[in-house]
């Protein structure tokens, strides 16, 4: 068969780790997904450095670095300030793969992928992901979409809203069915799409794998170091029964599957348990000599205490619809308190610093270029870089005596392309060592720089469980190969391999490959992959460019990010 017959399904398992998944495969308890894999191809997917959401999802849309396509965290500073804003679709640089597809005369449809908002027009239909604002947003693209599911009776939710309250086990089961519901109605709305709108791309994100392990991944593993033993006779296969969940809702979309489709089943990234180390980065840097913390009227610690019961009090007892009235009546309320909760920076005097309100961590070196009280000339970078990478290397677990860091990556050694200047100057290793963070307080105690942490583990509040570097790859049907388990697969390659099955040229400036090592020999002799050659051009910029936030969208995403454990 010609692979321009080909149409494609893609399912995304946020999260999904192999490390899970083949022991329940084997047990008989993800029939469907071991189907998948004993007909189709399959290797462990390597993600972006840091294998996170923005990153990992714009890199696989884009088939391209983050350095060519500028999104790296959930939050950037804004520019020629100190101030972080919230990203999302609209700074992200270059086509997506439903934009190229679209642009070709394909017909797509997508849900949930994401990093989509605001929705983009496409030759089809696109319901945006994880940083749409909230349900009164528009997004759905047409725009009357979101009407048409609610005239068919489809409730569509975005997200989860309230995992960052999980006190009790009451609370821990409605989180758990709602986990389940929202990912079963997303399905529903895909599978009438695909009766309404036949397309020749399809593809649908699953956000409860991600979710459920950052906070029920303790009560599963035993030698974690906060394993729940009392909580694990309850919730030792809360884990499980989600991914049996989404394995049942993969069946219902791919019952009377043609043989004209390829079906692929990756993640954004892997998954893996925290541990119960604990770090203040911005103190380390105090010690070192490398930041300032600004004079306070009041202690930090003192400041920082205020700030944790208000907070509790906003998240714990306020309705969703009574966070939405308070964002949109004090807009600057949320970011106040979070200013309260963080000890303030003396710019004059720091050299390198961490955002510690938003989780995972990353570095920046006060570049003279970057921030308005710069203190970093590019002639002294390389010298901050070392001071910076040895005070972090000084590091030590306190039961152990072993570094706590691993290894810090350089953004230019990690990251090229145009975009990449945008990036944290160095990342730590958080995805191998699982560590979590903590906010500084200035004047804090040296020893409580790095510690143990004994507390039990807070639900919904402190992961349990955090990413890992490799995620999931899996593709059955077509050419794929039958029980074939190859290596060496990227979260870039996935864009490519899809154009090459639908027959279509990859773009030269994607950094990703087709996977052919996956395919039939014989196909792949037939059907030699294509490069786009002088193809339409592709602005460097967003056509519109870059959609900020709101204070009031602002606050609305920060509610959302807290509650799934990325915002302090």
């Amino acid at each position: 068969m010609s692979a321009a017959k080909y149409k494609v399904v893609v399912f995304g398992l946020d999260g999904a780790t192999f490390d899970l998944m083949l022991p329940w495969v084997e047990q008989g308890q993800l029939p469907c997904l071991g189907k998948l894999l004993r007909d189709g191809a399959w290797s462990r997917l390597q993600s972006t450095i840091p294998p996170i959401t923005p990153c990992a999802w714009s890199s696989f849309m884009t088939g391209k670095n983050p350095g060519k396509h500028g999104l790296f965290y959930f939050a950037e500073p804004t520019p020629n300030s100190y101030r972080f804003r919230f990203t999302n679709a609209s700074f992200r640089h270059g086509e997506s793969l439903w934009a190229y597809l679209s642009r070709l005369g394909r017909r797509v449809g997508v849900v949930n992928v994401p990093m989509t908002y605001p929705p983009e027009p496409v030759n089809g239909y696109l319901i945006s992901g994880l940083d749409t604002p909230d349900k009164h947003c528009t997004y759905t693209y047409p725009a009357d979409l979101r009407q048409e599911l609610r005239d068919q009776s489809i409730d569509y939710r975005l997200d989860i809203q309230h995992l960052g309250n999980m006190r009790t086990d009451q609370r821990r089961d409605q989180r758990l069915r709602e986990l389940r519901e929202i990912e079963t109605i997303r399905t529903q709305a895909l599978q009438y799409l695909r009766r309404r709108y036949p397309a020749d791309f399809t593809m649908l994100v699953y956000l409860a794998t991600d979710q459920v392990q950052h906070h029920f991944w303790h009560y599963m593993d035993e030698k974690h170091d906060k394993h729940d033993a009392r909580g694990a006779l309850r919730y030792r296969n809360a884990i499980r029964d989600v991914y049996t969940h989404l394995d049942g809702l993969v069946a219902s979309v791919l019952e009377g599957q043609d043989d004209d489709t390829v079906v692929m089943v990756m993640s954004d990234h892997g998954f893996g348990p925290t541990t119960n180390v604990r770090l203040r980065l911005n103190q380390a840097f105090a010690r070192e000599g490398l930041l300032g913390f600004a004079q306070q009227g009041v202690s930090g610690s003192s400041v920082r205490s205020v700030a944790a019961v208000l907070n509790r009090l906003l998240r714990s007892t306020l309705s969703a619809g009574a966070k939405r009235l308070i964002a949109s009546l004090f807009p600057r309320l949320r970011v106040w308190f979070e200013r309260l909760g963080a000890a303030r920076l003396d710019w004059p005097r720091t050299t390198a610093f961490s955002n510690e309100l938003y989780r995972p961590i990353s570095v920046w070196l006060n570049r003279q270029e970057l921030f308005p009280q710069g203190t970093v000339r590019p002639e002294d970078l390389e010298q901050a870089l070392k001071a910076t990478e040895e005070a972090i290397g000084q590091l030590k677990d306190p039961q152990t005596g072993r570094p706590v860091v691993s290894h810090v990556y350089r953004a230019r050694d990690v990251y090229h392309g145009p975009y990449a200047p945008r990036a944290a100057d160095l990342i730590p290793s958080w995805w191998e060592d699982g560590f979590l963070t903590e906010l500084s307080v200035a004047g804090g105690s040296p020893e409580r720089i790095v510690e143990r942490s004994q507390t039990p583990l807070q639900g919904g509040v402190e992961f349990a469980g955090s990413h890992r570097l490799d995620g999931v790859f899996i593709m059955a049907g077509g050419p794929a190969r039958k029980g074939y388990a190859f290596t060496g697969a990227q979260i870039t390659d996935v864009a490519p391999t899809v154009l090459y099955l639908m027959g279509l040229p990859i773009p030269p400036d994607m950094d990703g490959r087709p996977l052919l090592d996956a395919l039939d020999p014989n196909f792949v002799a037939r059907n030699p992959p294509r490069h786009e050659e002088n193809g339409a051009p592709v602005p460097a910029v967003p056509a519109d460019g870059e959609t900020v936030f709101s204070e009031e969208e602002s606050a609305l995403i920060s509610e959302r990010l807290r509650s799934m454990g990325y915002i302090e």
